[in-house]
């Protein structure tokens, strides 16, 4: 656990920033350089860059509040320098803020959407190694060979000691799953999976809907062995809720986008429908 990774003076460097902006600006830069390397790039530059991450910012700020703040201090998503972020909200936020500057720019949603989304989870992967140092979003515990434990003061150690499994005097807590790792791990998987799908001949929105579906599959799992999140429906925690959401919409939009592109064959080829059932059933 290093939540802090180098200290200059009064000046320090928080291994959570850290990765989070080094994640932020390694899928930037790659999204930037493949558009650029199209025989037709899009209409983006970095500045969208800079879009997406103050909206996910304040998204990931506001969703920290609505779910364990005060409702009426949502005016507090404002204070960045308070901490306290939740990615779901800062997908929301950049999503938002991405689309501002898509439509000011007049590139075409789908497909810089699907570009975009193709390098999202590497991003993500490398600011959950962040998180890790950090000591926070940690695991239930485990006797796992694998499982860690985190030093005093350290968020999993005050959580252990406020429940009564360490005694008085405790300087670690309890082993736990590294479930930052876990999630770490699949996000690159996600990734290349994507790039794989963004490579290849696809409908437009296909790699969008590829990762809400791959990334609610993940993270519903990866939610089975957090420790810091507490349950409601189903026993389920509000991610695990968001990522089955997550699940379903991508199973929709996917049956929406086959329906769609089945009718625009049948277009193309003046095949009309009720043709085409008759066709089929000689």
């Amino acid at each position: 656990m290093y939540p802090t990774l180098l200290a200059l003076g009064s000046l320090r460097f928080h291994a959570y920033a850290v990765f989070l902006s080094a994640g932020f600006l390694t899928a930037v830069l790659l999204i930037i350089r493949e558009n650029y390397r199209n025989e037709n790039p899009y209409p983006i530059t970095p500045l969208g860059g800079l879009w997406v991450f103050l909206g996910g910012l304040f998204g990931a700020r506001l969703y920290y509040i609505l779910q364990y703040g005060d409702i009426t201090r949502w005016y507090e998503a404002g204070y960045l320098w308070s901490g306290g972020l939740v990615f779901y909200g800062g997908a929301i936020g950049g999503f938002i803020g991405g689309l501002i500057y898509v439509l000011l720019v007049r590139a075409p949603v789908v497909p810089v959407g699907d570009l975009a989304l193709s390098y999202v989870p590497l991003a993500h992967s490398i600011a959950r190694i962040g998180c890790f140092l950090n000591g926070c979003c940690w695991g239930s515990t485990s006797t796992m060979p694998w499982a860690v434990s985190f030093p005093s003061p350290s968020m999993p150690w005050r959580q252990h000691l406020d429940k009564g499994l360490l005694q008085t005097g405790a300087t670690e807590s309890l082993p736990v799953h590294p479930t930052q790792l876990y999630e770490s791990a699949m996000l690159f998987v996600v990734f290349l999976l994507l790039r794989v799908l963004y490579r290849r001949p696809h409908p437009g929105g296909a790699v969008m809907i590829a990762y809400l579906f791959l990334y609610g599959c993940g993270r519903f799992v990866v939610e089975a062995f957090r420790g810091d999140s507490a349950r409601h429906l189903l026993d389920m925690t509000v991610s695990q809720q968001v990522a089955l959401g997550m699940v379903l919409t991508a199973i929709t939009l996917a049956a929406l986008l086959r329906i769609t592109a089945w009718r625009k064959y049948y277009r193309q080829s003046g095949i009309t429908l009720e043709g085409a059932d008759n066709t089929s059933n000689t």
